[in-house]
């Protein structure tokens, strides 16, 4: 008897925990158990995927595009032999040598005088390439530059045929331009006189000759 009632207060004192626990998981903030009947369990939360980030790459700036260089000219590699020109005859005595610098090209001048009459013109002058220069005595004679050319011209000379000296200026001109490096005399003799004009590099020369004072006129492309 007394075992029966033992037990009976335990299945009480069971079924009040039971209750107990039903009614106080609501007040508490519990998920409410799992019906008996359906039997199914609950279903597992999932955590909310988080965004996923997105990357956007800036665009690359692009190298800026370097200006192209102008192109240099091309070494000249030779020269079409040039013409020979002036008067034959007659006597001309040099007065002037000089030298400068116009857009695109270095000039040389020979300037003779007034020309004697409508006829007369500059002296026979040739121009050609050289190697080097030699001086009436065997000796060499040294000129500035890399590249060279020869102004031989006759009937002339820096004096007049009475022997008084006409051309008094330097006869080894030291030019600042940039393609003409030297203009020297090498030889003046028996009314044959030779000039040198030494050049940074080879290029070819256009001759003209202008009148009132006479002049042979050799220019020579150079930069602007």
């Amino acid at each position: 008897m007394m075992v029966a009632r033992l037990l009976l207060l335990t299945v009480l004192i069971a079924v009040i925990v039971g209750l107990s626990v039903v009614f106080a998981r609501p007040l508490l903030g519990l998920p409410a158990a799992p019906s008996a009947a359906t039997g199914s369990s609950p279903s597992p939360t999932v955590a909310a995927a988080s965004p996923t980030p997105v990357f956007i790459l800036a665009p690359v700036p692009s190298a800026s595009a370097r200006p192209t260089p102008t192109p240099t000219r091309s070494p000249t590699a030779s020269c079409p032999p040039v013409p020979s020109g002036g008067r034959a005859g007659g006597f001309h005595a040099l007065s002037d040598v000089r030298v400068g610098h116009q857009p695109g090209f270095d000039r040389v001048v020979f300037e003779f005088g007034q020309e004697q009459g409508p006829q007369d013109d500059v002296p026979r002058f040739h121009i050609e390439r050289a190697a080097s220069f030699t001086a009436i005595s065997g000796q060499p004679v040294p000129v500035q530059g890399n590249a060279f050319w020869s102004v031989r011209v006759e009937a002339a000379s820096i004096a007049d045929q009475s022997g008084n000296l006409v051309y008094k200026g330097s006869r080894d001109l030291d030019p600042t331009t940039t393609l003409v490096r030297d203009v020297k005399q090498i030889e003046d003799f028996e009314a044959q006189m030779v000039w040198a004009i030494g050049l940074a590099q080879l290029e070819c020369p256009r001759v003209s000759t202008l009148r009132s004072p006479l002049r042979l006129v050799i220019d020579l492309p150079s930069g602007p």
